[in-house]
């Protein structure tokens, strides 16, 4: 009997994270959002990095008493109710689903710059993702040490970016901060929060952590850190060097403008970096839906097939699944509308997590008024902890309403599919099973006071 390990140290879940971060936001996404906000981009990266701090914090204390595969499914379902959680992790896989189609397109465009050649980008979209799933099938540990190596050789060429464009820096491209007003800025938050969702990705092997109810909070906050500064640092050298028009209409913007420097090695560098970046993108991606997968079918809200293990200890049928949606959204969903579905996908699942993070707090709060030795110090700590919730909801539904329609009406229809599939699943065991006595499996439950028990 195959089990999950835990071999996930403190770094590895960082990398994790800034692999799933550091990818298509800042090598693709962040021309788009310029287009939106102009050099006010800057300020939109700072917007979106708050509403993912605020999520954050709501996914790191869920996690001090949660310690499970899962993700967004297994927060919500332990600390709100199980038809949360299902809708939660259905919305959450099928966002970054979604999104590993658009990364894989954008992999495939930075390999033809870099090589000189005209790949067609949906069959070598595919390749690549059939190479990913190899990959991950080979164990988390294999993932997790090819993930470190592409993010080192991300964080290297960007540094390189960010020095080289430094000399060649024109102030008079960021002289008009507002271009689009209020409403360019939002909109711009509302897209490059693209490159944000990555952060939660440890959340979803949480088994195969070391020590996660510490290392899951801390890996979540340092990510979010990290690529804060990064994002802010990289956004505002290129608007230095090319004027925020050209980086909007480019589909390469960093190449665009790295191009007026006239280095063919600068060229080939960011080429090399949009390559490694979209990588590791993918490879997360895969990594964490094919979690979330595994914990729903290992609680029985999808096909038991899906919690198998093979020899590496990994769940082959749930990266199996996750690599074909992504090559199904590959052929159905075009690139820009991609980016704003997952956007719009993922931020419901973690407007859920906002609330049950904030329904978690109250039941420790509660528990500690009728007993005042239930975990004194974590309450006195957490006292106002109440408030970061509800700052999290407010500001996704910011976001959320600065999405064009057509992105939000794939995320809702995803929500009602969820929904009907939950509700169809147990009306139906409920009819096969009525006046059958069955045995309950054994799953955890957060009790009121915040430890876990086990039923």
């Amino acid at each position: 009997m195959y089990e999950l390990k835990r071999t996930i140290t403190l770094t590895d879940a960082i990398m994790i994270n800034l692999g799933a971060i550091i990818g298509a936001g800042i090598f693709v996404i962040i021309g788009i959002a310029i287009g939106a906000a102009g050099p006010a981009i800057i300020f939109s990266i700072l917007i979106s990095a708050v509403v993912a701090i605020f999520t954050g914090l709501s996914f790191s204390e869920i996690a001090s008493h949660v310690a499970k595969e899962g993700g967004a499914y297994e927060y919500a379902r332990e600390a709100l109710m199980p038809s949360a959680g299902v809708i939660a992790g259905l919305t959450w896989t099928f966002g970054n689903i979604i999104a590993i189609a658009a990364v894989s397109l954008s992999l495939g465009s930075y390999v033809n710059v870099l090589a000189h050649a005209s790949i067609p980008l949906p069959y070598f979209a595919i390749a690549s993702i059939l190479v990913f799933m190899a990959i991950n099938i080979f164990g988390i540990k294999n993932s997790a040490k090819t993930i470190t190596g592409l993010v080192v050789i991300n964080i290297f060429i960007l540094a390189i970016f960010v020095i080289a464009g430094m000399f060649y820096f024109k102030p008079s491209n960021l002289a008009y901060v507002l271009p689009y007003g209020t409403n360019g800025l939002l909109t711009g938050a509302a897209l490059i929060f693209f490159a944000f969702t990555g952060f939660s990705r440890v959340t979803t092997v949480s088994d195969e952590v070391m020590d996660p109810e510490k290392t899951i909070p801390k890996a979540i906050i340092i990510s979010i850190a990290i690529s804060t500064v990064l994002y802010i640092a990289v956004a505002m050298v290129a608007l230095g060097l090319v004027p925020y028009a050209s980086l909007a209409s480019s589909s390469a913007p960093l190449s665009t403008a790295v191009a007026v420097i006239h280095s063919r090695i600068l060229d080939l560098i960011i080429s090399l970096g949009g390559i490694t970046a979209t990588a590791g993108v993918m490879l997360t991606g895969v990594l964490g839906a094919s979690r979330v997968f595994y914990a729903m079918g290992r609680d029985l809200e999808l096909p038991k097939m899906l919690s198998s293990l093979d020899r590496f200890s990994t769940p082959i049928n749930s990266i199996l699944l996750s690599s074909f949606l992504g090559i199904v959204f590959i052929l159905l969903v075009s690139f820009g509308n991609i980016v704003e579905a997952a956007n719009a996908s993922i931020l419901i699942s973690y407007f859920i997590i906002n609330i049950a993070a904030f329904n978690l707090w109250r039941r420790l709060s509660k528990a500690a008024a009728i007993n005042p030795k239930i975990d004194p110090v974590h309450l006195r700590e957490k006292k106002y902890f109440g408030a970061v919730p509800i700052f999290g909801i407010i500001s996704i539904l910011l976001i959320l309403s600065y999405i064009r329609l057509y992105g939000l009406a794939i995320a809702f229809g995803i929500i009602a599919a969820s929904a009907i599939y939950y509700v169809m699943r147990h009306s139906l065991y409920r009819e096969m099973f009525s006046g059958v006595h069955i045995s309950i499996p054994r799953r955890s439950r957060v009790r009121a006071f915040g430890k876990i028990r086990t039923t």
